[in-house]
């Protein structure tokens, strides 16, 4: 019995662990005409928030020190922090407060917000870094382009807004130091299930936004502008897709670590009748390295827990984690 356990153990980890890929992968993801391509990350999450929260603001005193600084982002890569911004709220409020101290030292003031169109901007963080007068405007697009998303079922009337970062007079078209921006969220979209669709060069960049549930706002961050759609939307990437009880209570996961606060366990229990974890549920860990994860089940009538310690979730490019992986990589 135990050498059956151990050669089934054996299956699952080549069924279920072994990743398709080494590259960690990016938090967005960018289609055309129907074909989503998934852009590798350069440099994982973790390490990117290492180097922002290695920025001390307390030595930004001066526009040489604030220059620095803004050197500092910039050699990060925009992408890369631009995938660390969407994954937490932590990183976004770190750049916050060195963007605070850049704007303290160089007498910058504060971005002005144009709003006229469905949806209205009430913050933004990263555009003192582009220009010392800046004004971010949102209004109705001149086109509303079909949402063609292979990784998506837009479940919402879409509500499209064109947004724009203008330095002076000038548009900015991208920027070296993404920008973190917050918006309303759109009456009749429930923000737990919304999802940024970004037109940009003739292909679609989906984003997954942070909602502050009690504020009712979502911050999603980009380094460029033009046309965005605000909808809820369920992710079809995993073989049984999202239009299901299970699916929903997955989307639900996804978003309670998400959300969680630094230090928290999020639970998964055995009424909930999960034995493997599902790939979207271990990213959404993966993003967000401070939280922990708690999985209760039962396989072949024996009852297990794991717990994923924060920080050791996997990022490799597989559908399911199975039960005896599970056990044996994480089990106690």
């Amino acid at each position: 019995m135990k050498k059956k356990l151990i050669i089934a153990a054996a299956i699952a980890f080549a069924v279920f662990a072994i990743p398709y890929g080494s590259s960690a992968l990016s938090t967005v993801s960018v289609a055309s005409e129907n074909n989503t391509v998934v852009t590798p990350s350069t440099k994982p999450v973790e390490e990117v928030k290492n180097a922002v929260d290695a920025i001390d603001t307390s030595k930004i005193t001066d526009a040489a020190s604030a220059d620095n600084a803004a050197a500092a982002l910039t050699k990060i890569g925009s992408q890369d922090l631009k995938e660390a911004m969407n994954a937490g709220q932590d990183t976004v409020n770190d750049v916050a407060a060195i963007e605070a101290a850049y704007k303290k030292a160089k007498g910058i003031k504060d971005t002005t917000l144009a709003n006229s169109g469905a949806v209205k901007a009430v913050g933004i963080v990263g555009a003192a870094f582009v220009a010392p007068d800046t004004t971010l405007s949102v209004e109705a697009p001149a086109a509303t382009p079909e949402i063609a998303s292979s990784t998506y079922a837009v479940t919402s009337t879409p509500v499209y807004v064109e947004i724009s970062l203008k330095a002076g007079p000038s548009s900015v078209k991208s920027l070296p130091i993404p920008v973190a921006v917050t918006i309303e969220t759109p009456a009749g979209v429930d923000g737990n299930k919304a999802v940024i669709f970004h037109f940009v060069n003739g292909g679609l960049e989906e984003i997954k936004p942070i909602y502050n549930a009690s504020a009712n706002t979502l911050t999603f961050t980009v380094n460029h502008f033009s046309t965005f759609a605000i909808a809820e939307a369920n992710n079809t990437a995993t073989a049984e897709g999202t239009d299901n009880a299970f699916g929903r209570y997955r989307d639900n996961v996804a978003s309670e670590i998400a959300n969680a606060k630094d230090g928290a366990t999020v639970k998964i229990s055995r009424d909930k009748n999960i034995n493997a974890l599902p790939n979207d549920i271990m990213q959404a860990l993966y993003k967000k390295q401070t939280v922990a994860l708690e999985l209760e089940y039962t396989f072949e009538d024996n009852e297990y827990t794991v717990t994923i310690p924060a920080g050791k979730a996997e990022d490799n490019a597989i559908e399911w984690y199975g039960p005896l992986y599970l056990q044996m990589r994480y089990g106690k």
